[in-house]
């Protein structure tokens, strides 16, 4: 089941009590102050309840078990697509640490393989290239699952490259893992890091966050941890100079963090009702944001797309993923309808998607 025959199947009209349900659920969200602890919870446990009477409903009575495996994962991606603006990056912590760790993978930009201690044979910046790609394409996506997997391919990748090493002749130890990770993700510096892992860790289903996505998850998160809270000691071999750049941005952000609460401490209260307002001091300046982050444009996006497209299309992968693409009319049999309509929908709802969004964004 795709998610677009999801969507049709929960227009019929005996699933108008699932439908009820679900709606209800999401306008419950609108209602409250968001609270990531809480709102995963409820999350959760609406998942659970949901999925279960899918199993006993009239519409999914003679579905297979990978159907309802599929309905589930579609419920969950349609419910955090429509409840996005309220769970993701709402935390003033993980925005707070967005920032910092922003400000530590500057610092690093001098980070080399030798720093981490990484053998030559597990140097293979292809593969790292690779797997920064994948890391940094979570920011792109609504929906926990689309964000994790991106993840794991990062994760699979990095874990494939030490699988290859030990096969010609340099066995990976039980350590090798975490310090590839840790600089795959310097180098990639994701956008919003915290904000997608703990968006992960809270929004996808725990039944499906488990094996091997719940090992890699958690070495994400701390290699994430690890780079946030890095000192010079952590490192090998490092220039006066590298270990002074990097000790200083956390020094920085102390002081930095105590001059706000200065600042904080010595504003005056607000104005009385009626108090004369112009005679007030005025408040001393806060420190300076961080510099706004930069997006590409669309252009720049389908100009990248476009040379990923020729890329897959050489390699087989694009005809792969779409077996009508080079079609005749006369080469299409009255069988083929059913997947043309459902790749059709799938496709017209990802139009939609992308052309709204751009759309919103760009008022």
């Amino acid at each position: 089941m795709t998610f677009a025959s999801f969507l049709e199947k929960m227009r019929k009209p005996a699933a108008s009590d699932l439908v009820s349900a679900i709606k209800h659920f999401i306008a419950a969200f609108h209602t409250g102050t968001p609270d990531p602890a809480r709102d995963s919870r409820r999350l959760q446990d609406f998942l659970r309840t949901t999925e279960a009477a899918f199993r006993e409903h009239i519409l999914w009575r003679n579905a297979s078990a990978d159907d309802l495996e599929a309905a589930g994962e579609a419920l969950e991606k349609y419910i955090m697509t429509k409840l996005y603006p309220l769970t993701f990056a709402v935390s003033p912590d993980d925005t707070r640490r967005d920032a910092a760790i922003a400000r530590k993978f500057q610092a690093l930009a001098f980070l080399k393989p030798e720093h981490l201690d990484i053998p030559p044979e597990h140097r293979v910046e292809a593969s790292w290239l690779l797997a920064q790609k994948e890391l940094c394409k979570c920011d792109s996506y609504k929906a926990p699952r689309d964000k994790l997997v991106c993840a794991l391919n990062c994760c699979r990748i990095i874990s494939n490259l030490l699988r290859v090493a030990a096969e010609q002749g340099a066995p990976p130890g039980a350590d090798d893992f975490f310090p590839v990770l840790v600089y795959v993700v310097v180098r990639a510096a994701p956008p919003r890091i915290v904000s997608n892992l703990e968006f992960i860790a809270r929004f996808r289903a725990e039944n499906r966050l488990v094996s091997e996505a719940e090992y890699f998850l958690t070495n994400l998160m701390s290699a994430v941890h690890f780079i946030e809270t890095m000192r010079s000691e952590a490192l090998t071999s490092l220039s006066e100079d590298e270990k002074h750049v990097l000790d200083s941005v956390d020094d920085d952000a102390e002081t930095n963090e105590s001059a706000n609460d200065a600042v904080d401490a010595a504003a005056p209260a607000p104005p009385a009702p009626g108090a004369n307002v112009a005679a007030l001091p005025p408040a001393p300046a806060r420190l300076p944001p961080a510099p706004a982050a930069t997006y590409k444009t669309v252009a720049q996006l389908y100009n990248e797309g476009e040379a990923l497209v020729v890329a897959a299309e050489e390699s087989g992968e694009l005809l792969s993923a779409h077996p009508f693409l080079y079609y005749a009319p006369e080469d299409l049999l009255l069988s083929d309808v059913p997947r043309l309509l459902a790749a059709y929908k799938e496709t017209a709802l990802k139009l939609e998607a992308l052309t709204r969004a751009i759309s919103s964004g760009s008022r």
